[in-house]
């Protein structure tokens, strides 16, 4: 019986900031080196994109209302295009979470 190993693969995460104060915040956690005017996007599209550990990206995800920040999520596996991944992170329904409606109990 032969064994075959699943290729690991490797992405690279990007973020792009939605205003001013996202960008603000990744430029002050992130170094300028990390930070592209103009990538190419698998839609065609050129957008400002800062190059992000995947930690972080988890971080910020989770952390987006207390930050009061606004981002969209890129990745690119391997050398392929680099691609809008945000729904990702989103719940199984593809929606926002809704809020639950606190009972009255008695």
């Amino acid at each position: 019986m032969i064994k075959t190993e699943a290729k690991k693969r490797e992405h690279e995460w990007f973020l792009e900031p939605r205003d001013s104060h996202t960008n603000e915040v990744l430029s002050r956690n992130l170094s300028a080196e990390d930070f592209s005017e103009a990538m190419l996007c698998s839609d065609g599209k050129t957008r400002p994109l800062w190059r992000c550990p995947s930690g972080l990206v988890f971080f910020l995800w989770r952390s987006r209302q207390n930050l009061k920040i606004r981002f969209s999520i890129f990745s690119q596996e391997g050398k392929g295009k680099i691609r809008r991944c945000t729904f990702l992170f989103k719940n199984e329904s593809g929606g926002k979470r809704k809020k639950r409606k606190s009972h009255a109990r008695f």
